[in-house]
């Protein structure tokens, strides 16, 4: 699964319960993050602390990888994080730790969520347990113990919380972020008749088999025309008969995060087995969606003119979902940009530490300081005290190649 963000220019909570309706024979494992009990019995020892990104990551409950990948990405994605706990507990309910309190005014679903991020935000340890959020979902053992399509989950639990949030101020949160629109266009070649559908996505299925990469997919999807003849002949309403046809997919309007769903799993019906297609699929680092044919305010598309004024639509990767196995089993990996600095990215120091030296006298060029402010006094003492930020920047900390030391 590919999420993508813009670049600047009827369900109940229980639906998701009996969702993939499966039974596991061995319910074997324990649950979470709980931590390895001490010599003295029922104490726990305390989790471990974060490392060195300052991230915290999801605990895997058996089989629910596929969950957290998608609950990191959601986490941060800064636009849907922000705005989720925006509504405040006057909407959502006050929601109470005791299992035995009077929970059925809460929205627990999207309270759960608030609590999981704030703790992937503010809590010491290297993992957080997603107990509370499963235990909305109304999930039992087994649904923790199987594997399910990330994909899949995406949809429902989107569904699930805008059904949750309607009458808060969230209520057109996943609408306004993921849902974008596109019409199906039959013409029919003998009157010129013209039935059109449009329908609503929060995600662009894409198959991959016989496409190098996703421009393609996306120029076969959204810029070609199927013709329909032959056997294949469509039934106009005007003609009242089988007529020749042209068929196109034109999107209309899309949204601000925009995620594409890889169709790898695919079915074999003569061997009537599902399978795995692990061909090479290509994706740009940024995508420019103007070509294919979109209106960003949801106008007809058409010509360059009535698309916006001939607006760029472009979109940067951030997050890929990958799932590394085969039909049968396998395990969920996210990669995710961090576009809040919210972790610490550092080159790991397992690796001998080298440090620059003169290449004239061989003397080793670094400056020691304290704090951050001492360090910034040193180098401006040094330009002579006035200096710009970007000369400040590039040529005393990238051109001189001086090692900064913090003791």
């Amino acid at each position: 699964m590919l999420t993508l963000q813009k670049l600047p220019c009827g369900c109940q909570y229980k639906m998701l319960g009996c969702l993939f309706g499966e039974e596991d024979e061995d319910l074997g494992g324990s649950r979470g993050d709980q931590g390895a009990g001490n010599s003295r019995g029922n104490l726990k020892a305390p989790p471990a602390p974060r490392n060195k990104t300052r991230l915290s990551g999801l605990s895997n409950l058996g089989a629910t990888c596929y969950l957290n990948s998608l609950l990191q990405t959601l986490h941060f994605t800064p636009e849907f994080r922000e705005s989720l706990f925006q509504i405040g507990v006057e909407e959502l309910g006050e929601h109470s730790e005791d299992e035995r309190a009077d929970n059925s005014q809460v929205r627990v679903i999207p309270v759960q969520l608030q609590i999981l991020f704030a703790r992937l935000l503010l809590l010491n340890q290297q993992s957080c347990g997603v107990d509370g959020l499963i235990s909305s979902f109304g999930w039992t053992n087994n649904e923790e113990l199987q594997q399910h399509d990330v994909q899949e989950l995406n949809r429902i639990l989107f569904a699930a919380i805008e059904s949750s949030l309607v009458g808060t101020r969230g209520e057109h949160l996943i609408g306004r972020l993921y849902r974008g629109t596109f019409t199906q266009q039959i013409v029919c070649q003998s009157c010129g008749h013209v039935s059109e559908r449009e329908e609503e996505f929060l995600d662009i299925p894409v198959a991959l088999t016989g496409r190098a990469g996703l421009q393609q997919a996306l120029r076969e999807m959204f810029n070609e025309t199927e013709l329909l003849e032959g056997d294949n002949r469509y039934h106009c309403g005007l003609c009242d008969r089988l007529v020749d046809a042209r068929r196109e997919c034109r999107l209309r309007k899309l949204p601000p995060v925009l995620t594409f769903a890889l169709l790898r799993f695919l079915y074999d019906f003569k061997r009537g087995e599902r399978y795995k297609d692990t061909s090479q699929f290509k994706f740009p680092l940024e995508l420019d969606m103007t070509p294919y044919g979109c209106c960003s305010h949801g106008n007809k598309t058409g010509e360059e003119g009535e698309r916006g004024g001939g607006e760029k639509i472009s979109y940067e990767l951030y997050s890929v979902v990958i799932h590394g196995g085969s039909t049968h089993s396998g395990h969920y990996t996210a990669y995710i940009r961090d576009f809040d600095n919210l972790g610490s990215w550092t080159h790991p120091d397992e690796d001998p530490v080298q440090l620059p030296t003169d290449e004239k006298t061989g003397r080793v060029d670094y400056i020691e300081f304290d704090t951050p402010t001492e360090l910034l006094v040193t180098l401006l003492r040094s330009l002579g005290g006035s200096v710009s930020v970007d000369k400040l920047c590039k040529v005393r900390m990238f051109s001189q190649s001086r090692l900064c030391i913090a003791v």
